[in-house]
């Protein structure tokens, strides 16, 4: 039997993440008991604020934490672990599974990655006083992902937001939107995104140039466009091949202010309230767990 190592893991699952979760927690809890780890297991609530609380208590209790869940899980726990050494690992679990897909291959194994020592130190976004480790949207998005705000359950929520935004998407009017950065923006927009991951919406390729390690923020803007144009480009963000269309503009930047009132923001697929909003990088502000080959 191996000796015990110092190593102590925190285990945070969504109790209704995918059929998939408690097929890894098992694979997971059998991996460590065998390296003889000591580990526990939490299950998260619908109280966002308890489980922040009972998060922020086990901020110095354990070394490695595990997230069995989905980008809105994830979300939780970054805002948790930012800017902290904890070794943080996640199992992709959830709907839409878009920050995972910055970091698995078809042949990695999360479990193994979980396990494991290697880490990388990468970016976060910081929103007002949120963080997100994905994409932060207004416009759009944003109005979609704030019609489902507290609506329970969250079960099925990818199909439901398709659903919404499929019917959104024939009467939504673009807002008018004010933007500061290194590029000044002051026209409709139909969607703002600012990423530090590629993908958002489920696979989409919002933003085929971001890294979550470059120290900056990539910027979608997509402005103005009739319905049978916006279908077009949709279906083309899927391969990231949208940003040659003649309403959206790219590019990096580490902070964007938008004092535009009372515009809806999502973030990682969670609703973060309204604008006026200051959305910048937080550099190397995760000390995240990844696989090999992205070292």
């Amino acid at each position: 039997m191996p000796s015990p190592s110092s190593r102590r893991f925190l285990i945070v699952i969504n109790p209704l993440a995918s059929n998939q979760a408690s097929h890894y927690l098992q694979r997971l809890c059998c991996a460590l008991t065998r390296k003889a780890e000591l580990y526990e297991v939490w299950h998260t609530t619908a109280n966002e604020q308890a489980n922040m609380r009972h998060l922020q208590e086990c901020k110095t209790q354990f070394s490695d934490w595990v997230v069995i869940g989905g980008d809105g899980t994830f979300n939780l726990v970054v805002n948790v672990l930012a800017h902290s050494p904890v070794r943080l690992a996640l199992i992709p679990c959830g709907s839409g599974n878009d920050f995972a897909r910055n970091l698995f291959g078809k042949n990695d194994d999360p479990i193994e990655v979980a396990l494991g020592e290697h880490t990388q130190l990468v970016d976060l976004g910081l929103c007002n006083d949120r963080f997100f480790a994905n994409v932060l949207g207004i416009g759009f998005d944003g109005a979609v992902v704030a019609s489902l705000y507290d609506k329970q359950p969250r079960r099925f929520r990818r199909w439901r937001y398709l659903l919404i935004a499929l019917s959104q998407l024939l009467g939504y009017r673009e807002q008018q939107v004010h933007l500061h950065g290194s590029r000044e923006k002051h026209a409709d927009c139909f969607i703002a995104a600012f990423a530090n991951g590629r993908y958002f919406g489920g696979g989409m390729q919002i933003a085929p140039h971001a890294r979550i390690d470059d120290g900056k923020l990539d910027c979608c803007w997509v402005g103005k466009a009739n319905l049978l144009k916006k279908l077009y480009y949709l279906g083309r963000i899927f391969q990231g091949r949208h940003l040659q269309a003649d309403v959206v503009e790219y590019w990096q930047d580490q902070e964007f202010i938008i004092p535009t009132p009372d515009l809806p923001i999502e973030g990682d697929g969670e609703f973060f309230g309204v604008t006026p909003a200051k959305v910048q990088v937080a550099v190397k502000a995760l000390n995240l767990k990844v696989p090999r080959h992205l070292q």
